[in-house]
């Protein structure tokens, strides 16, 4: 179909209409949920009398406090007693004033003479799906699309039209009919009078949390009420006790609703992903959520290299490009074929990778997974043809647009001096150039990608190579499928034991779990822990084994070159290195823990000074290492000229951190800076030796 000269895919010559039709299932979620939410309505309503009566008579007993005995400080008491019973009544109504906006800071609105080729596409789509057209329409940075609305206690009561968001990030990522099944995807949540009942929930849902949790301004009603004196200080606290009860009271009930909530906000994902295939087809959903996670990824990984120059004072000119030379790249890194620029990404294209055999349904997530929702989307079974063109056609003068939401991310950073900007043939290079410092020979299979090399000692290779005579004659002999996969096998198999371990303890409350696609209770995770766990010695074993082998093989090369001891000496550097920073990583790692209540929730004056005196002791073991590691040529020469400088200035100031009731955040940043190029030198230079060696085997093999 072509609207003027507006791109617009073609959508099913024919479907069955009941794919749009509420399921059994969704109704049956829709008054769990409902029933759910009048029982919270019966209680608030309980409580709320109750709270009036609180009222009624810390009022009556003010007011006798003030009449009959008329002096400042039954005054006082008697205004406390008053203000009390307010305080808490203010607490139950406090959300019918409550107005959730949504922060608009990082978007740019964009109006039909400025895109009038998208307005048309979305113009076309909203009447496919029978959604309302949206009020504005924003663009954001991110992979990413949602409807959004500023929302009320009055919005339940009254229709409210909503905003579409678009992240170029997302259209950099897909074709046109993907982006077509996106946005239907998204206007499908609003398509059908029968939604609205879903609609409706969703928005009570938002009106209870915020009244339970979102309490910050309430907070600070009750602070400028104690400040006014020591009396109502008392009283205040008083309130503060009595409002935690009502939370916990209506917190226990709200579980249950959002329990019920959650489970219905599956089935309105499903119910939404069935009208985006009555317009676009299966098949464009089903490749674009494959895709957009690794997009995303892709994304991030941009971000991450940008945050590593920063220093160097270098952004980008272009995101966008950008990204689409990392998501080519991963491609070539995991074969994934390309088609038109784009990665093609299906079910089974990690499958080598992700080992995992144990599956837990999360009762609490708000979307099915991924692989529930092509499954779905499967048997719908909807076919429609696919127009390939990227999403940038939909767009007027595309590449302005990406440049000024480059500039609008860019906007709040803050350079040290006038930054560079780095255009797609620089960054490809550089980019490129760091990638290649982390990325082994393919030759290898991906073996040694996310593990050391197993350690042995001379004599035990020396002794093996002898034993071993001519029997292995290459590389890929020793690393055949199955044992090229080990490493993930393993993975696999301790992602496993970590979750069964959490369903024993019962930190991940779940009554059921699936293990090779048969369902097991909780209980049952004891005897398939002892199953798993003969498993991973067999499979490490194996892999320490496969070590052996390979380190055999290639010194039996290394002694036709004449260069056996070169390989010894650098395979335990190798080792050397590895233990140390494995050393590193972990009082690092031990530092963060000490130091993350400092910047998760409220730390009391006493525990703040705990903090800091356990950090003080770390630093006892810290400090000489960076010392050491500022010595140490191979080290140093993996500094920037403003990392070192970093480093020498934190070991030649002694920082308290703490002073009075304040944590000092010039200090802390000091240390996090420190802590983190501590960590991070040592792991790169033993990458660095790791893939040294194996590239000068591969050589003499």
């Amino acid at each position: 179909m072509q609207t003027s000269s507006v791109v617009y895919p073609a959508g099913p010559q024919q479907f069955d209409e009941r794919i749009i039709q509420p399921t059994s299932v969704f109704k049956k979620e829709v008054i769990k949920v409902l029933g759910s939410i009048i029982f919270f309505i019966g209680v608030y309503f309980a409580l709320m009398a109750a709270a009036i009566l609180l009222a009624v008579l810390c009022g009556y007993g003010g007011l006798m406090l003030i009449i009959f005995l008329p002096k400042f400080f039954t005054l006082m008491i008697g205004i406390g007693l008053i203000g009390l019973g307010l305080m808490v009544i203010f607490f139950l109504l406090k959300f019918l004033f409550k107005s959730n906006k949504i922060d608009r800071s990082h978007l740019i609105q964009v109006t039909e003479k400025e895109q009038p080729a998208l307005y048309a596409f979305i113009r076309t789509l909203t009447k496919e799906t029978q959604a309302p057209f949206p009020k504005r329409i924003y663009l954001s940075a991110d992979v990413n699309a949602c409807v959004f609305y500023d929302s009320s206690f009055w919005s339940m009561f009254f229709p409210i039209r909503k905003n579409l968001q678009i992240g170029l990030g997302l259209v950099n990522s897909v074709n046109v009919s993907e982006f077509k099944a996106i946005l239907a995807h998204e206007f499908g949540h609003f398509s059908q009078r029968s939604m609205k009942l879903g609609s409706y929930v969703y928005n009570v849902n938002k009106v209870i949390y915020n009244m339970l949790y979102d309490n910050d301004g309430y907070g600070r009603t009750l602070e400028s009420w104690a400040n006014v004196s020591g009396y109502f200080a008392f009283f205040a606290t008083l309130t503060i006790q009595i409002v935690h009860g009502i939370q916990w009271v209506l917190q226990n009930v709200y579980g249950m609703i959002n329990k019920n909530y959650m489970s219905l906000s599956r089935q309105m994902e499903f119910h939404a992903d069935a009208v985006a295939a009555s317009v676009s087809g299966s098949s464009p959903l089903i490749t674009s959520l494959r895709r957009l996670e690794v997009a995303d990824l892709c994304y991030n990984r941009l971000f991450d290299y940008y945050n590593s120059v920063y220093k160097q004072n270098l952004k980008p000119d272009n995101l966008y490009p950008q990204h689409s030379i990392i998501m080519k790249h991963f491609a070539e890194d995991h074969d994934l074929p390309l088609q038109n620029g784009l990665p093609q990404v299906e079910s089974n294209s990690f499958a080598h990778i992700n080992r995992t055999r144990v599956v837990v349904k999360d009762q609490w997530a708000s979307h099915p997974s991924t692989d529930d929702r092509e499954d779905h989307l499967r048997k719908l079974n909807v076919h429609a043809d696919v127009n390939y063109e990227s999403a940038w056609v939909v767009f007027h003068n595309a590449e302005a647009l990406q440049q000024q939401v480059t500039e609008k991310i860019y906007s709040e950073v803050t350079f040290a001096a006038q930054p560079g900007k780095l255009d797609i043939d620089s960054f490809t290079k550089k980019y490129v150039e760091k990638a290649q410092k982390h990325t082994l020979d393919k030759r290898y299979k991906g073996f040694f990608d996310s593990r050391n090399i197993t350690d042995y000692t001379n004599s035990e290779i020396t002794i093996y190579a002898t034993d071993m005579g001519g029997s292995l004659t290459s590389l890929s002999e020793i690393l055949d499928e199955p044992t090229a996969t080990l490493p993930y096998v393993i993975g696999g198999l301790r992602s496993d034991l970590r979750i069964l371990e959490m369903i024993q303890n019962k930190s991940l409350p779940v009554k059921t779990f699936e293990f090779d696609g048969a369902k097991y209770e909780s209980e049952d995770s004891v005897v398939i822990v002892g199953k798993l766990q003969k498993e991973l010695k067999i499979e490490e074993d194996k892999l320490k084994n496969a070590d052996k082998r390979m380190l055999a093989f290639f010194y039996r090369q290394a002694e036709k070159h004449g260069q056996a001891e070169k390989m010894l000496e650098m395979y335990q550097a190798i080792q050397t290195r590895a233990k140390e920073s494995e050393a590193i990583t972990k009082e690092y790692i031990d530092t963060l823990d000490i130091m993350r209540p400092m910047y998760y929730g409220t730390v009391q004056l006493e525990q703040a000074h705990a903090i800091i005196g356990q950090v003080k002791l770390k630093e006892k073991i810290i400090k000489p290492q960076i010392k050491s590691m500022l010595s140490d040529d191979a080290l140093v020469s993996y500094l920037t000229h403003d990392e070192r400088k970093i480093l020498e200035d934190y070991l030649s100031t002694e920082h308290q951190y703490f002073t009075g009731a304040l944590f000092l955040n010039e200090e802390l940043k000091s240390l996090n800076d420190s802590l983190s190029i501590y960590q991070s030198v040592p792991a790169e230079h033993s990458l660095a030796l790791k893939k040294e060696l194996l590239e000068w085997q591969l050589q003499i093999a």
